[in-house]
């Protein structure tokens, strides 16, 4: 059985007797998030609150963000990671893609919870068609996006299943500009997909593991496999 799908949930137990489901703005107190005011359902998203949601990918989110001009989040959800990115300062250009409306508005709505609207205006830029090669299903290449590829940047996905489909799509894009990624992979043999593709265009991606202590604490995933690929931009002087 996967380490993020062990049945014995003690902290679920107590937290399904006490909390009703239902979202409201919350300050995350610990963690990648914390200082943010997120809208919350905390029958489900306890572990944001918390800090210990993808707790692994911290480290490696902040390294980027450090030296980030511009960022992409590829299935953006309700949009923690791009509050977070908007609230640094060097970068300049933010793309979410996220086809689900109601994750959409609720996104723009914690944007708008810890951002001016000035400070969001001309970065912020919401997309909701998916990313893909097919055009004919109507999906976005990765390339189509206007960025400077002079300038260093981030790259997260997380499309449940999609993730190689994706970074084909910015081929160009990965092969010329400076991007760091991060990807979370849904499948053994996508893993390798993804880990083959990236090293053949120069990249040395690493597996991030989920933690030993997700065996107490785990995230409940869907897919018996769940877990992430990061790589650094390739022949940068800023990597150290």
């Amino acid at each position: 059985m996967a380490i993020n799908q062990i049945p014995f949930r003690p902290l679920s137990w107590i937290k399904r007797g006490i909390i009703a489901p239902g979202r409201s703005k919350r300050r995350v107190i610990a963690g990648l998030f914390k200082g943010l005011d997120l809208e919350l359902d905390l029958s489900c998203q306890m572990q944001v609150l918390l800090g210990l949601w993808e707790t692994e990918t911290y480290g490696f989110i902040r390294k980027c963000a450090q030296r980030s001009r511009w960022m992409v989040d590829v299935g953006a959800g309700t949009g923690e990671l791009v509050s977070y990115f908007l609230k640094q300062k060097l970068c300049k250009k933010v793309y979410a893609i996220e086809p689900q409306k109601d994750s959409v508005d609720i996104l723009r709505r914690n944007a708008n919870n810890n951002l001016s609207g000035k400070e969001i205006e001309g970065r912020l830029f919401v997309i909701t068609q998916f990313l893909g090669c097919n055009v004919l299903r109507g999906e976005l290449p990765l390339d189509s996006l206007s960025l400077d590829r002079t300038e260093r940047g981030f790259l997260k996905i997380d499309v449940d299943g999609a993730e190689l489909g994706v970074l084909k799509s910015g081929e160009n894009l990965l092969a010329t500009g400076r991007v760091d990624l991060l990807v979370e992979t849904h499948s053994s043999q996508l893993e390798i997909s993804c880990f083959e593709f990236l090293t053949g265009l120069g990249y040395r991606p690493s597996v991030i593991k989920n933690a030993w202590w997700r065996l107490f604490v785990p995230e409940q995933r869907p897919t018996e496999h769940n877990r992430w690929l990061c790589a650094e931009a390739k022949n940068d002087p800023d990597n150290s």
